[in-house]
């Protein structure tokens, strides 16, 4: 009973772990724009694309290289937010 339970669970180990390996993509062809957020092209600088998109009153503006800044679209209220991809620690 026991080597059957043993061969049960290590079936489903190899399974789960065979699966994170398929290589098959969740979706193939161009990229579209999300219906509910517009992402505009802004500008190129040293080979790194701008874009930004408008999310609940914030700019959100995103690079090539990783880096997300967010910004308050507000005139009473200023908030911005820089992150930085470099700034992130690798786990």
């Amino acid at each position: 009973m026991k080597t059957l339970i043993r061969t049960f669970i290590l079936f489903f180990c190899i399974t789960g772990l065979v699966s994170c390996y398929a290589g098959i993509p969740l979706k193939s062809g161009k990229s579209e724009n999300n219906q509910t957020y517009e992402v505009s092209y802004l500008f190129e600088h040293d080979g790194v694309k701008v874009y930004r998109f408008l999310d609940l009153g914030n700019y959100v503006y995103f690079t090539t290289r990783g880096d997300v800044t967010s910004i308050k679209n507000d005139s009473t209220e200023e908030r911005t937010i820089t992150i930085y991809k470099d700034s992130i620690p690798n786990r």
